[in-house]
């Protein structure tokens, strides 16, 4: 039956958290480190405590006479703090046939060198003709713009390779968060724009935080449970196990009939290792949606946030209801023009431009290429 799962899986759509990440989460503020008691201390009962901090605990099983784009965008600092940035982006479109049957239906590998924000380096597979033209841009703003003139095939066809180099001004962001812990700063650090999002509202947790304190509060950081269900191992494509202080970006869409729409299940995860080797999570969203098969409008969505920095980053989720009415394949400009300042996130953000690939994905509902063979894990 289309729409079924592939195999029986008791963790499927589970919310439950093992019992020793659970435990770990439930630990008392005489655990946090010191800047987060320093927080807890100034705001009172607004404290560390009390930000949402339940990633999923598991991956939902595929669906049969589906296609899942999972991805995955680690960022690593190789010659310490102070060196160049490496991105490495996999991904993978995997189609399930209506018996169960996993194909590849497309594929993309990225290997980019940032240095002081400027991509000194860039390699890529597949390789369009003009990518060389992105080395010596700014990853950051006007980043896309050049994904816009240089590999504008693979944009308008919402390919894997796009999305990851998409990727890459936001990771440049989270980057930075592990940066500073690799060569923490002395005295106060640098002033923050505010109500630029949620997290970051004037008068929030965070502003207060960096008021009295001259730093940020520190994220409640709960432990990474495992993306892969080992009763699935193709469900995601091949994650690089992370060193200390690395951090990656890993997304799912998985897109199915549902009736007379497209289903939509979406999500992305900030995972980052700290120095005691353990996995944690950053950010993490989910967002379910309806799509119109015909005319790829956005019907209906809903956001989650299952993992924030900050007591107010759950505000956001509301923003979301403004794609619906929406073509999913114009939400990476229509997201980037109307959803901004303080009931926003950038990062869910991203989430939901991401979905302007749907309708790409939904054109290999039904794929029929030659099954998945024991190789196709090295995408």
């Amino acid at each position: 039956m289309v729409g079924s799962t592939c195999r029986p899986s008791p963790l499927a759509g589970s919310r439950v958290v093992p019992a020793e990440v659970a435990g770990e989460q439930a630990r008392t503020g005489a655990a946090r480190p010191r800047r987060m008691r320093q927080t807890a201390a100034v705001l009172g009962s607004t404290s560390s405590s009390a930000v949402l901090a339940a990633p999923a605990a598991a991956t939902p099983a595929r669906r049969s006479g589906s296609v899942r784009r999972t991805s995955s965008t680690d960022l690593l600092r190789r010659q310490g703090a102070h060196g160049p940035l490496t991105v490495v982006g996999r991904a993978r479109d995997l189609a399930t046939d209506r018996i169960g049957t996993p194909r590849v239906v497309a594929s993309a590998l990225v290997n980019v060198t940032v240095a002081d924000g400027v991509a000194t380096a860039v390699s890529m597979h597949p390789q369009p003709d003009r990518a060389a033209l992105l080395v010596g841009r700014r990853v950051g703003t006007g980043w896309r713009t050049g994904l816009y003139r240089y590999v504008r095939d693979h944009h308008d066809a919402g390919t894997p390779l796009h999305l990851l180099l998409d990727e890459l001004p936001v990771g440049l962001i989270i980057s930075a968060f592990t940066q500073r812990r690799m060569a923490p700063a002395t005295g106060r650090g640098h002033a923050r724009r505010l109500d630029v999002c949620a997290g970051w509202a004037a008068g929030g947790m965070a502003a207060r935080a960096m008021h009295e304190h001259g730093m940020p509060p520190e994220p409640p950081g709960p432990l990474a449970p495992d993306l892969v269900d080992p009763e699935d191992p193709l469900g995601w494509h091949t994650l690089a196990a992370l060193p200390t202080w690395g951090i990656s970006r890993r997304r799912r869409i998985d897109v199915w009939p549902q009736g007379a729409a497209l289903g939509v299940d979406a999500m992305f995860r900030d995972t980052y290792v700290d120095d005691a080797g353990r996995s944690r999570v950053l950010h993490e969203y989910a967002v379910a949606a309806t799509v119109d098969p015909a005319t790829h409008e956005v019907l209906a969505v809903a956001a989650t946030a299952h993992a924030v920095p900050h007591p107010e980053c759950p505000l956001s989720v509301a923003s979301a209801q403004r794609i619906v009415g929406a073509p999913a394949g114009a939400l990476r400009d229509r997201v980037s023009m109307d959803l901004f300042g303080p009931r926003s996130c950038t990062h869910l953000n991203d989430l939901l431009r991401s979905l302007a690939d749907v309708p790409a994905l939904a054109g290999h509902l039904g794929a029929s290429e030659p099954p998945l063979d024991s190789d196709a894990r090295r995408h």
